[in-house]
């Protein structure tokens, strides 16, 4: 007589193991029409390099509509103010329409993809649900509604712009997504793919249920940047129901709580992928499996959970370079990333129970290569042949693509260098990280700019008896601000440009190719000896820390950490004295979360937490702390002296 408990427990394994019956991919939220503009003129190029400051990559810029008008396009940037830019046909040239996205490249990759495993594994069918505009192209079940607009602008000495309407449109009265969504799924066992929601959107809350109610579904989450806004508070815990999880590396990075990769960061491999095992590590640590990060033409990263609490990682750099040969002559990474997202799921869909994480990441390093070569942001059935001998080439091994590591979950991959210091015994810099010291309006979140400032004030009149001891870098800055900040000197324009001509300054520290431009003088990085203060961002300290040229300079390199506690408390008492801004307290926020980075890179000093309840209280107690550790610290260099 057979066991009703092992019936159970046979039941139970077969359920999670139940093969998936469908590929269920909802375009509605992500799915965007995309237009190629052919050119851009040289009168349009300032209007447009204004607007890319609004983007945290520096690529995609939300705007409120992108409309046809009769001669030209109208552009509303800000409905609230009424701010627009328009441009006639003659500035852009020809634009081809496309549909695009990406949920929609990474849906019309899934379809050529899955066909070239078809043959050998079960691969499940995929079905599709649309905005109406754009459904027949997916032979989808198409809803109401109309996807929004993406305006791509490229072109000779012109990087890549994206501007991006901020979401689809559908009558509003008689339309209902959540609800299609809902029915679209049902009950089945199937893979579904989550695009770029809405903040306010409900699918995040319908999938938990439904993993959570059927562990053998599988759930691919491609993050948007409006997601990444509020992924630490609203979305975390929905990481642990994700096999997969896809960012982009330059708006992950905001999130995770990293300053903006700057231009100069664009070619500092190592560091970018400093920051994509940092934030695969985190990402994992939340509860996904897979994570894959994308980076562009430059390259991408797929890392997942291994025994001992241990990340497998691989990084595949340069997706224009070790390609499977197309078309040699286009180069454009429109959709790179997303099909790089997209050959990681078609893989593991093709067989999840051995997934090899190495052939995965040369697989989707040599689809993303074929996407490079076509003007278009996806794959399309003519390309099938090239994917099936990019499955080839990587399961063959062939020439090495991929970058393979393991780490440890549980320790930040944030670190500099190890560089040992050579300079004058009796030179010591200590790095400051503490809020964006190169921006003179930010209110004193973090404690660094207040305790510079007034211990700048007693230095200049003498109320600090080690002052001849002490040096504050200042940092040059084109900002109007700046003036009379003790850690900032202001320059004009004319006069910063001149000196960047002259290369007077410091490469690693501030920056003179973006706004706001900023920069420190190599001369006051030397004199007599003593200690040098310098308020820095956590990438300058990084390259600081791991810079020979800074080894030659200082006998020592120190890096304190201001802490950013009773951040509620300081963000209200700030608005009250200061007049905060959304923005500005967005900036307090990730403050809190770079302190989870530095916590982890080593034995570096953190000051104690604030106990302060007003802003003079608050100026007063971290000067006191910045005080008490150069005092520390000048009596150990100079105690021989002082006997």
């Amino acid at each position: 007589m057979s066991d009703p408990q092992v019936a159970k427990r046979e039941e139970a394994i077969s359920h999670i193991n139940r093969k998936r019956e469908v590929v269920a991919i909802s375009l509605l939220w992500s799915q965007t029409v995309d237009l190629f503009a052919a050119k851009v003129a040289h009168d349009l190029r300032p209007a447009l390099e204004r607007l890319r400051k609004l983007s945290p990559d520096a690529v995609k810029v939300p705007v409120e509509s992108i409309e046809r008008t009769d001669a030209g396009w109208r552009v509303m940037i800000d409905g609230s103010t009424g701010e627009e830019l328009t441009f006639d046909d003659q500035s852009v040239g020809e634009v081809a329409r496309m549909p695009g996205g990406g949920l929609l490249n990474l849906a019309s990759d899934m379809k050529v993809l899955l066909e070239a495993f078809g043959k050998e594994a079960h691969v499940p069918p995929i079905e599709h649900l649309s905005w109406a505009d754009t459904a027949q192209q997916f032979d989808a079940k198409p809803v109401p509604g109309r996807s929004r607009t993406s305006l791509i602008l490229k072109d000779e000495g012109f990087a890549k712009l994206i501007l991006t309407e901020k979401g689809p449109s559908w009558d509003r009265a008689q339309i209902d997504p959540f609800k299609i969504e809902q029915d679209f799924y049902g009950q089945r066992n199937a893979y579904i793919f989550i695009g770029q929601e809405p903040v306010d959107s409900h699918k995040f809350d319908l999938v938990r249920r439904m993993k959570l109610g059927n562990p053998s579904l599988k759930v691919f989450w491609l993050v948007g940047g409006n997601q990444l806004k509020q992924l630490f508070t609203e979305y975390r815990d929905f990481l642990s129901v994700v096999d997969v999880v896809s960012f982009n590396l330059a708006e992950a990075a905001g999130f995770f709580g990293f300053e903006a990769l700057r231009k100069h960061h664009q070619d500092a491999s190592e560091l970018r992928k400093m920051v994509a095992r940092e934030i695969s590590r985190r990402t994992l640590e939340l509860g996904a499996w897979h994570v894959v990060i994308t980076d562009g033409a430059r390259g991408a990263s797929l890392a997942r959970k291994a025994r001992g609490g241990q990340v497998d990682f691989v990084y595949s750099p340069l997706i224009h370079e070790n390609v499977v040969q197309v078309d040699s002559m286009v180069h454009e990474d429109t959709g790179c990333g997303d099909s790089f997202a997209a050959a990681v799921a078609a893989y593991f869909l093709s067989n999840p129970e051995r997934f090899k994480l190495n052939e995965a990441a040369n697989f989707a390093h040599y689809v993303a290569g074929i996407v490079f070569q076509r003007p278009r942001p996806n794959l399309m059935a003519e390309d099938l042949d090239y994917v099936v001998a990019a499955l080839a080439k990587a399961r063959a091994g062939g020439p090495l693509v991929a970058q393979r590591q393991t780490f440890d979950r549980t320790r930040s991959q944030i670190r500099p260098s190890t560089v040992a210091p050579r300079g004058p015994a009796k030179r010591v810099l200590v790095l400051l990280l503490g809020g964006d010291p190169a921006d003179p309006t930010q209110p004193h979140v973090t404690g660094a700019a207040a305790a510079l400032w007034r211990l700048g004030e007693m230095m200049r009149t003498d109320a600090y008896p080690l002052s001849p001891l002490v040096r504050i870098v200042p940092r040059i800055s084109a900002n109007p601000a700046a003036r009379g900040k003790t850690w900032l000197h202001y320059a004009d324009r004319a006069e910063l440009d001149g000196m960047v001509e002259r290369g007077v300054f410091c490469k690693a520290v501030g920056n003179q190719e973006d706004e706001p431009r900023n920069g420190v003088l190599l001369s006051d990085l030397s004199g007599p000896d003593g200690v040098y203060l310098l308020r820095v961002g956590l990438w300058e300290a990084i390259e600081i820390l791991s810079s020979e040229d800074f080894a030659e300079l200082f006998g020592d390199i120190k890096f304190w950490h201001f802490a950013t506690e009773n951040v509620d408390e300081r963000i209200a008492w700030h608005a009250r004295q200061w007049g905060v801004t959304k923005e500005q307290g967005q900036e307090i926020v990730r403050q809190q979360l770079r302190e989870y980075v530095v916590e982890h890179i080593g034995p570096q000093v953190r000051f104690s937490h604030a106990r302060a309840t007003n802003l003079e209280e608050f100026y007063k107690e971290m000067t006191e702390q910045l005080i008490f550790r150069i005092d520390e610290m000048l009596a150990g260099m100079f105690r021989q002296s002082l006997r």
